[in-house]
């Protein structure tokens, strides 16, 4: 599975670090709050896989009717039910009934707003590559290759369910920065638009709406070319997209297209990698050609953009990679044959302003 681009969001589990404490809150009750989200993360995550949400549904049940339903131990299930009522996820009707709460209805499948699989997806991912944070930070290493013994992409293409829901959560990312990408710049002066490691299809196919006399290329793996193929069949950009099936590090990219995309894509790698990705980008560019980076940008206070920094945090568990600082892009894109020429902040689209991040277009032309 090649690193969609539509990542955002999607490999971190970071969110309560982005939460407000109480302003009552004392430091030792900071601390306690901090340690006990182990067991908030192993409730949902155990909810999720039991099925609990979907067999509750809309109506009230008891412990004992829900484990003949879930094959589950009906004493430990009752025991488990209570701590989702502390939780906030069921109510309790009675001594023995419990109902979902608006919070726990987000853990059924088939809520328009469910979050069953991120949960599923992070207990499976991101908990556990977490209890090696340390190692990490001793070795300067992913903690992910540490604990499963592989890398975080090839884990994934091995387990289809977990890379299918890494995959929803990139697309539900990349949905919040269409709309600032397409408002930041005009993309209808470019004829060929080709977009590395472009998923889906959705960015690229929000472009070409809005550049509607251009044609433009997917560039990915044969599983993710697949399904882009299902969803853009029948689209209006659709018929002006080309799928090739590649793989970023073995080169072979489009060539002679006016413009390339490689969106958040360079974070997921160390400097080694990303040049090695930048350079095949160079080697398909004509004379003339722009290359467009949609990355987040390293704030000099973390307090600036603390999204920007779980996501930089994820990427030293799980792949290896970092944000960067508009400088540290500079320097990377000269060592790799390129020169950045603008860069052009853009709000992505979020109820929540502390998970903004700090998204930007960075511009580049090759020497």
């Amino acid at each position: 599975m090649l690193p969609d681009a539509e990542n955002a969001g999607a490999f971190h589990s970071l969110a309560a670090a982005l939460e407000s404490p109480a302003t009552d809150e004392s430091p030792a009750q900071a601390i306690r709050r901090m340690a006990g989200g182990f067991a908030m993360t192993q409730v949902l995550h155990a909810a999720a896989r039991a099925g609990i949400a979907d067999a509750l549904g809309d109506d009230a049940q008891g412990a004992a009717e829900l484990a003949s339903v879930l094959e589950l131990h009906p004493h430990a299930l009752e025991r488990f039910l209570r701590m989702m009522v502390v939780l906030g996820l069921l109510e309790q009707e009675n001594a023995t009934d419990f109902r979902l709460s608006a919070t726990g209805q987000l853990l059924r499948a088939d809520h328009p707003l469910s979050m069953r699989n991120r949960i599923l997806y992070i207990g499976a991912i991101n908990y556990p590559a977490a209890s090696a944070a340390l190692h990490a930070v001793r070795t300067g290493q992913p903690a992910f290759d540490h604990v499963f013994g592989k890398p975080f992409f090839d884990h994934l293409a091995e387990q289809p369910e977990l890379g299918g829901f890494f995959n929803e959560l990139m697309k539900r990312g990349v949905d919040g920065r269409v709309a600032g990408i397409v408002q930041a710049r005009d993309f209808s002066r470019a004829n060929h638009i080709v977009d590395i490691g472009g998923g889906n299809g959705a960015l690229l196919s929000a472009i070409l709406t809005q550049a509607s006399q251009s044609r433009g290329a997917i560039f990915d793996t044969a599983a993710v070319i697949a399904e882009a193929r299902e969803r853009l069949e029948g689209t209006a950009a659709g018929g002006r997209i080309d799928l090739i099936e590649g793989d970023l590090f073995h080169g072979d990219y489009p060539q002679g297209a006016d413009l390339y995309l490689l969106s958040n894509i360079i974070h997921d790698w160390n400097d080694a990698q990303a040049a090695t990705i930048l350079r095949h980008c160079v080697s398909a560019m004509p004379r003339g050609a722009t290359l467009v980076l949609i990355e987040e940008l390293m704030p000099e206070q973390a307090a600036d953009s603390p999204a920007t920094i779980a996501n930089d945090y994820s990427m030293l568990l799980l792949t290896g990679g970092q944000e960067r600082t508009e400088a540290q892009y500079g320097a990377l894109l000269e060592r790799s044959g390129l020169t950045l020429a603008t860069v052009t902040p853009f709000a992505i689209e979020t109820c929540d302003d502390r998970r903004k991040g700090n998204w930007a277009l960075l511009e580049c032309h090759a020497r």
